[in-house]
């Protein structure tokens, strides 16, 4: 095992105790975030020349792609050739290894230590790879290494403490987890160790390795698709790193017999640690961060991109308000020592100057018109000072690129770039307190409008066209009205960014959203988005769009074909119209295409009686040639289908990727532009979402809450993984006051009828929120995409997701076909027929 350590830092304090970290334990890393990527840089100039030595796979989420950026960026100030290539799920991950790693023959599988090499020297995972058991997954060469950074926990204990020869070359970055928690006495380390050399334990070793065969990592890309499940298994404690196999033992390390009960409590330890359920560590993006420290090259574009992983992070329930709290103020810290410019009271300071001096002009407009005749040069002068205070910028020059702490962040989604009123309605938090989707809530909102001293007029303006005054007390009249609507967290602390000149600071939670609507349909969706008018300008020809648009982002530069009939006909634009997003590209064409050949073949199947479901591989004579041609096209189309989507989300990942250089214009320019997508995705969420809960679609279980969404013209953009997730958040944060209050209206119910029958009884338990399980059909596939979404009781919290297991498990009860491909464990791809009987397992495992 070769465990890197993490450097001391303010970031690791916020989530480590030092105090905690065992004495015992600092001697046993030898390497740290430094010598790791000293590492990566001496064998990198150690291979041949023009040959690419390094290779990163990074799973396609906002905190991978700018963890990459910073990761690529050490790279070229190095001049270390590398390659990039994204990985969405298992099988893509296999297969691109399988083209860097060649398999082993027989003959070199009879050996421990393999003798063929390979070109590349050091893979590094971004964001993937620690659920999975490294070592069983694939081959290591020997002049290779695998470097693993990843935020997903629980570790799979094997890459951390398995001791082979195969062990040796997968180097995990730790960020003080393993170093604090996992290394401490009688903690998991103790365990597997003990476990590992138990000379009792390997018939039992066995056993559990005949169990493992179902794990995802070592699975093969057709046998994602068994019936065990075919997941990334967890719980792997005494199993053995090299399959089939008993483990290769160190000659001189010591054997050890362990009673009945010490391996009992062990194993009992280990299977604790595995059924905590999912949570996340540190942000990849942060450890990226860490390592620029160490090396002495930190500085704001790693600094700015370190922040806005954390703030995908909290965005997407992924860690809890307090977490985000500290780690944001350390960033602050860290932000104040490069930008000690970049307070928020120079920026107050600055308008309430601003102000002034238009005050002044306006006293003296008629005095300087009748004395000199200079009433145009004192408008124009007006006029500027107006549209300098409305953009809200204060740019020293037109190379500011500061960062500027802002302390109080609305929560509200998009607030900059939509109108206070929409924003606000598409705000999960709102709409849980309000309930928007209800004439009752939506006069809610409107009067705490009224009741803020804000006219309808100035709520429905673009946010950067509202009045100053508005704008310069909004937080404090929320913070002063809202908590008697319930509004109690409506503000956190957050991050903007200069851009000179070039455009308005962009906040830190509207990159994340673009760059998840990127991620999400920059290519292969069609979908409609609203352009501001007054915009005259030419529409972009397909290449001019590919690079982000040819004029600024108030022009017709967004990415959207203003005439599909004729891109470069001259047009002009005096409203906002809707157009359909499109970035030069066929990919949704060829998705469309794809998705009806796939449904032609699967009418074709279902007339001879094919089955249907997740098989892509060539399919076994069963019942005569013409169903077995039948049935061998439908699984050849959905092959063709996968390959385009493929082809899609790798496009959109580098979409993302070069939308985070800011020393491009265009770079920028895609960037703004993505806030037109990233809105039009929330206008779907939440129509999707109240569409469920005004329809009464869902179904409240025992143990959990139960939507399926089968049809609608935008079925096919909620059969991504992310879109499906975020809907689920809504749901969860938009039901939670309202079960709650529900909840408490029976529980007083039952207390009344209790009362007048005369039991004496209690008040009724602690309302504990029911998790969600979303499953969206996918009409080209033929399957269903499952996910699994856990809620807190509480606004700011978040719980750690068990569906992981208890999708295996249902699957395997059940004995249905499933496809457990993406990285995201809580999902899982289920036949449309055997969806019921999954179900019906998950309800019985879930408690």
């Amino acid at each position: 095992m070769v465990i890197v350590a993490c450097p001391s830092s303010s970031l690791v304090d916020v989530h480590i105790n030092p105090d905690r970290i065992p004495t015992s334990t600092l001697t046993t890393f030898k390497h740290d975030y430094a010598s790791a990527y000293s590492r990566i840089r001496s064998s990198a100039r150690s291979s041949p020349p023009g040959v690419s030595s390094v290779l990163i796979l990074s799973s396609p989420d906002v905190d991978s792609v700018c963890a990459t950026r910073i990761l690529t960026s050490l790279f070229l100030q190095d001049d270390i050739s590398h390659r990039i290539v994204p990985v969405q799920g298992y099988r893509s991950l296999l297969s691109t290894l399988a083209t860097v790693f060649p398999p082993l023959t027989p003959m070199h599988q009879e050996t421990s230590t393999p003798t063929f090499n390979t070109d590349v020297r050091s893979v590094i995972f971004i964001n993937l790879g620690a659920v999975l058991s490294l070592p069983t997954t694939f081959n290591i060469p020997p002049n290779s290494t695998i470097h693993v950074i990843d935020s997903h926990r629980p570790w799979n204990l094997d890459n951390l403490f398995a001791t082979s020869h195969a062990n040796d070359r997968v180097w995990c970055w730790d960020d003080g987890e393993v170093h604090s928690k996992l290394c401490r006495q009688g903690g998991e380390r103790d365990a597997f160790e003990r476990l590992e050399f138990d000379v009792d334990s390997d018939s039992e070793d066995e056993e559990h390795d005949s169990d493992s065969d179902s794990d995802s990592g070592s699975d093969d890309s057709d046998s994602q698709d068994s019936q065990d499940g075919g997941g990334a298994k967890r719980k792997r404690t005494s199993k053995s790193p090299i399959p089939n196999k008993r483990r290769q033992r160190d000659a001189t390390s010591d054997t050890t017999r362990l009673t009945n009960a010490e391996r009992h409590r062990y194993r009992t330890v280990l299977t604790r640690y595995y059924n905590r359920g999912e949570s996340f560590g540190m942000s990849v993006s942060s450890m990226l961060y860490l390592l620029c420290e160490s090396l002495g090259r930190a500085d704001r574009e790693s600094l700015w991109l370190a922040i806005v992983g954390l703030t995908s992070l909290y965005l997407n329930n992924s860690i809890d308000f307090e977490t985000y709290e500290i780690y944001s103020s350390a960033y602050a810290s860290e932000v104040t020592a490069i930008e000690p410019r970049s307070s928020i009271k120079s920026t107050q300071a600055w308008s309430l100057d601003l102000l002034s001096k238009d005050k002044q002009n306006s006293e003296t407009t008629t005095t300087t018109t009748t004395a000199d005749g200079g009433g145009a040069s004192s408008r124009a002068q007006d006029r500027a000072l107006r549209n300098g205070i409305s953009q809200n910028i204060k740019s020293e020059d037109a190379d500011d690129e500061s960062i500027r702490i802002v302390p109080s962040e609305l929560c509200f989604t998009l607030y900059r770039h939509w109108s206070l009123e929409t924003a606000m309605y598409h705000t999960a938090y709102v709409a849980a307190k309000l309930g928007v989707w209800r004439e009752r809530g939506l006069s809610k909102l409107r009067g705490l409008m009224a009741k803020m001293g804000f006219s309808l007029t100035a709520v429905r303006q673009n946010y950067t066209h509202m009045p100053l005054d508005l704008r310069k007390t909004l937080v404090n009249k929320l913070e002063a009205i809202a908590p008697e609507y319930g509004l109690t967290e409506l503000t956190y602390k957050g991050f903007e960014r200069c851009f000179g000149f070039r455009t308005a600071a962009l906040g830190a939670a509207d990159v994340v959203e673009g760059l998840s609507a990127l991620l999400v349909a920059a290519h292969g969706v069609k979908i409609e988005v609203e352009t501001p008018g007054m915009a005259f300008a030419s529409a972009s020809s397909g290449e001019g769009m590919m690079g982000g648009g040819g004029g600024g982002p108030l022009g017709n530069s967004f990415g959207v074909n203003l005439n599909p009939a004729n891109p470069n006909a001259p047009t002009s634009e005096l409203f906002a119209t809707k157009r359909f997003w499109n970035l030069g590209t066929s990919f949704t064409d060829s998705i469309t295409s794809a998705i009806a050949a796939t449904m032609n073949a699967k009418e074709n199947k279902d007339q001879t009686g094919a089955n249907s479901g997740l098989d892509i591989e060539n399919p076994t004579t069963t019942s005569g040639s013409g169903t077995n041609d039948t049935q061998g096209g439908a699984a050849e189309q959905v092959a063709k289908l996968e390959n385009v989507e493929r082809e899609v989300w790798v496009a959109n990942f580098f979409e993302a990727y070069r939308a985070l250089d800011m020393s491009r214009s265009s770079s920028i320019d895609l960037l703004r532009s993505s806030l037109l997508l990233s809105q039009a995705l929330h206008r779907k969420i939440v129509a999707r979402g109240i569409g469920l809960i005004t329809n009464q679609s869902i179904r409240t279980l025992k143990n959990f809450r139960l939507a399926i969404l089968k049809d609608g013209s935008d079925l096919e953009l909620f059969t991504n993984v992310e879109v499906l997730g975020r809907l689920a958040n809504w749901l969860t944060t938009s039901l939670r006051d309202i079960i709650v209050e529900q909840q408490q209206q029976q529980q007083q119910q039952q207390a009344g009828m209790k009362k007048k029958k005369g039991i004496k009884g209690g008040n009724g338990g602690v309302y504990k929120p029911l998790p969600f399980i979303l499953a969206a059909l996918h009409p080209g596939k033929d399957s269903f995409l499952v996910l699994g979404s856990t809620g807190s009781a509480v606004y700011g919290l978040v719980e750690k997701n068990h569906f992981t297991q208890a999708f295996q498990i249902a699957a395997k009860m059940s004995g249905v076909r499933v496809r457990h491909d993406q990285f995201q464990t809580f999902s899982i791809q289920v036949r449309k027929n055997d969806l019921a009987a999954f179900v019906e397992k998950v309800h019985l495992k879930i408690k």
